[in-house]
């Protein structure tokens, strides 16, 4: 399982780095296929991964 995640987020980063997905998407997609994977339904997943993260402190 910890092998197919890290396989995801690396697939995320590869994408962007290859001018195919931007950030924001490449990572909501590797969230939701994580999720997906610890077997969330699917609308479920999508919603998650899509949350909007709240800002980071200082």
């Amino acid at each position: 399982m910890q092998a197919m995640i890290a396989g995801t987020g690396l697939s995320a980063v590869f994408l962007v780095l290859q001018g195919h997905k931007t950030r924001r998407d490449a990572g909501s997609d590797a969230a939701e296929f994580a999720l997906r994977a610890l077997e969330i339904e699917p609308e479920e997943a999508r919603r998650i991964a899509n949350l909007e993260l709240p800002p980071l402190s200082k």
